[in-house]
């Protein structure tokens, strides 16, 4: 009788999470790791003969097991004392950034010329003054953060082959200005995004026909925990400072044809502070008072550009914000109806080589 406690034992932990699992409410939405949680897999004969059952059952105990936030917290704490660099896809970089991967390898060349190629043919066929702010990840630009052994994509190299296709765009050299003199915090440590500090410099990086804008930065919360914070858990932490650019009062912002605020500040309630910045991702934005001048931008952005935009009406009286993500028309017919004077650019480097909305440009 007694050979069969140890294996009994055995059992019963291995059954007491999976039945926790399906007595306790399936969680949908993880707001710690800003991402939705694997659902429960179609148990089936067909799903079983079609394969990928147990991945999608391994995928669903993991995201649904009780307690996942603090088991993680838990390994991330064991991780660093063994002296683990690299946990939950983040590395612990020096100064207490977690920092997001981008290895060389994972870096697509081949997608990345072929994305900058559609940009630079709308650039031409618009015949306006376009720009592109080509972001490097904080990895990247600030290599010297890198634990021992990481390696990340090559930025300069990156910037090399970006001026080489954007042919009819002017592309700054913006890792040179990031790394300019003053030392700033020009990333969040436990984010992926640049901080209102970074996002100045990328600004003050344009070309001709911006830079209007002279105002203050303000503090919004000092409590930011960002997404690749989010990766690790780490209780050890330091939360991050996010701050607001001064805006005139005049200034007006629709997303997708509703008004919003250009700052939500009820983002100060939620686990994702950035989302501060517009509310978060939109397909298309417009602002508005800003100045008056009768000029139109165009940009096209990812969410770096989301903390960006209060700066550029300063120069332009209409600033249109499209993420290709999410935007459910063609921006070449946009173009046709607004007519803008100058296109903007605005993306960090790897969502360039690892985007697939960017054939849509080809779109009429």
């Amino acid at each position: 009788m007694k050979r069969f406690v140890l294996p009994g034992l055995f059992a019963l932990l291995l059954a007491v999470p999976l039945l926790l699992v399906l007595a306790l409410p399936t969680r949908s939405f993880s707001e710690n790791e800003n991402r939705y949680l694997a659902k429960s897999p179609k148990l089936d004969a067909e799903a079983f003969l079609a394969g990928g059952l147990q991945s999608e059952l391994e995928l669903w105990l993991e995201d649904q097991f009780p307690g996942r936030d603090g088991w993680m917290a838990a390994v991330t704490v064991l991780d660093k004392a063994a002296g683990q660099t690299e946990i939950g896809g983040a590395w612990l970089g020096k100064d207490g950034y977690y920092l997001e991967q981008h290895r060389p390898e994972e870096f697509s060349w081949e997608k990345y010329r072929r994305n900058l190629g559609y940009l630079n043919a709308l650039a031409r066929d618009a015949d306006v003054p376009a720009a592109a702010l080509l972001v490097p990840s904080a990895a990247a630009a600030l290599p010297e953060l890198l634990p021992e052994g990481a390696e990340v994509y090559d930025a300069g190299e990156a910037l090399t082959v970006a001026r080489d296709v954007l042919t009819d765009i002017q592309v700054p050299d913006l890792s040179a200005a990031l790394r300019a003199e003053p030392a700033e915090q020009l990333f969040y440590r436990t984010d992926h995004h640049w901080t209102a500090a970074g996002a100045l410099r990328g600004y003050r990086s344009l070309p001709e026909g911006y830079g209007a804008w002279n105002g203050s930065a303000e503090l919004f919360c000092d409590d930011f925990f960002g997404t690749t914070w989010s990766k690790t858990l780490d209780p050890a932490a330091k939360p991050d400072r996010i701050e607001l650019f001064s805006l005139p009062e005049t200034v007006a912002v629709e997303a997708d044809g509703r008004s919003i605020p250009v700052y939500d500040e009820t983002a100060a309630a939620r686990k994702d502070k950035y989302t501060v910045f517009l509310g978060g991702n939109h397909g298309l934005v417009k602002l508005t008072g800003g100045c008056e001048n009768g000029k139109t931008l165009l940009v096209l952005k990812d969410s770096f550009a989301n903390c960006l935009a209060p700066l550029l009406i300063a120069d332009y009286e209409t600033v249109l914000l499209v993420d290709l993500r999410y935007y459910p028309g063609t921006v070449r017919a946009l173009l046709a109806e607004v007519k803008p004077d100058a296109l903007l650019f605005v993306y960090e480097m790897s969502g360039i080589a690892g985007g697939d909305d960017f054939v849509k440009l080809l779109l009429r």
